[in-house]
């Protein structure tokens, strides 16, 4: 239960932590998503729909 109490250990495991966010979104590869391919020639206009939807009740 020591090991919870111990704030140089908490700082170090935060310190860590950020460092790591910070390398993952500092090198992140973009990522070319593709949307056509997944349902077909129907699924499209019915995804733009829902999405035109949520966005005009949100």
């Amino acid at each position: 239960m020591k090991f919870f109490e111990n704030k140089k250990i908490w700082k170090k495991i935060v310190i860590m932590l950020l460092m790591v966010l910070l390398f993952q979104f500092g090198f992140a590869t973009p990522v070319q998503a593709d949307d056509e391919d997944y349902g077909g020639i129907l699924l499209g206009p019915i995804m733009s729909l829902v999405v035109a939807l949520g966005d005009r009740y949100c």
